[in-house]
């Protein structure tokens, strides 16, 4: 019989212990929300990832041909990019991308608010699917606000870069540094903003305010758990596009050996579409990574900056014994 034991998300939890909750979460949590993940988001990723490998497979295939035959398949593949096939698959593929990106944090941000509701981790999918399709058209008006944002903010940080560049050419790369840096540093202040609209039902500006005001001052600690986590989400999904890549490498020098230019294998094709959504359904589960992080995070600094779980346990005093919330601090 498993030994449950309920993960409380309002502690304020110092480098390493958010680290460490967020893989124990997960080892927890995988059986069913890895369920809820490919049957919920899985369908519309499955999709987006073999028509992300069939699109990788053919830009590889062109890429290669071209390498070893300069000129030899020009008018070929300016026939391909004129096609209406082709703009079809483009389409199809970047609105599959974005139903599943909006699916799978969907998926995760409400089982986790439905694990702290619960406080269980038998969780159905069917419970985690009602929460998703009631949710669905506020995370992805969320997404393209986003996108509507980044932009205007692109936009208004290439204004130095122009003033640079008047002064001198040389000064560009300045300007490039303050782009590059703004918008680095807009994306950590901003990374609460999906997790603060689900969790506290906050409109996207309100969300937006919220996410600056619990990064402010904590923004390299932000940072660095992102960035560990998405390391190790890119390593991890890695590991199934490398077979492509090491099959390619040595194809491709066996030709260059030989002289002779061959074009790609149907098998090669096959190969890289497979490599390719293997790789994107891994990226897919392995997600959950970097949004539970994200989670831990905005319980540690709603917690460090206005103490509700402590207000919570000091109200229930007398009625259950309640862990005492921890008080270290980041050294970021």
């Amino acid at each position: 019989m498993e030994n449950f034991r309920f993960i409380e998300y309002h502690h304020t939890r110092d480098f390493s212990r958010k680290l460490n909750a967020t893989f124990e979460y997960i080892k927890q949590n995988f059986k069913s929300l890895a369920k809820s993940i490919l049957f919920i988001a899985g369908p519309p990723v499955l999709v987006a990832s073999l028509l992300l490998g069939s699109f990788m497979g053919d830009m590889m295939g062109f890429s290669r041909a071209s390498s070893l035959n300069p000129g030899a398949d020009a008018e070929m593949v300016r026939t391909y990019f004129m096609s209406a096939t082709f703009w079809l698959q483009i389409c199809l593929m970047l609105i599959f991308l974005l139903v599943s990106s909006v699916m799978t944090v969907a998926t995760i941000n409400n089982y986790i608010i439905l694990y702290e509701e619960k406080k269980t981790n038998k969780i159905e999918v069917q419970e985690v699917w009602e929460r998703v399709r009631a949710t669905f058209w506020m995370y992805l008006g969320t997404m393209f606000l986003f996108a509507l944002m980044g932009t205007i903010v692109y936009v208004i940080l290439l204004i130095p870069i122009f003033l640079l560049a008047a002064i001198s050419e040389v000064l560009i790369f300045f300007g490039g540094v303050i782009l590059f840096v703004g918008l680095f540093y807009l994306i950590i202040s901003l990374s609460l903003v999906f997790f603060i609209r689900g969790y506290e039902k906050l409109d996207f500006m309100e969300a937006v305010a919220r996410s600056f005001k619990l990064v402010q001052g904590k923004w390299w600690s932000t940072f660095g758990l992102l960035m560990i986590l998405y390391m190790i989400m890119g390593f991890a999904s890695y590991i199934f596009i490398m077979p492509m890549y090491i099959i390619t490498f040595v194809s491709t020098l066996h030709s260059l050996q030989t002289g002779v230019a061959e074009e790609p294998s149907t098998a090669m094709q096959i190969i890289t579409t497979v490599s390719f959504t293997l790789y994107y359904l891994a990226q897919m589960v392995l997600n959950t990574l970097p949004n539970v992080g994200i989670a831990f995070q905005y319980f540690n600094l709603v917690e460090r900056k206005e103490s509700k779980g402590l207000m919570s346990q000091i109200e229930q005093i007398g009625q259950e014994p309640q862990r005492p919330t921890s008080a270290a601090d980041e050294h970021y």
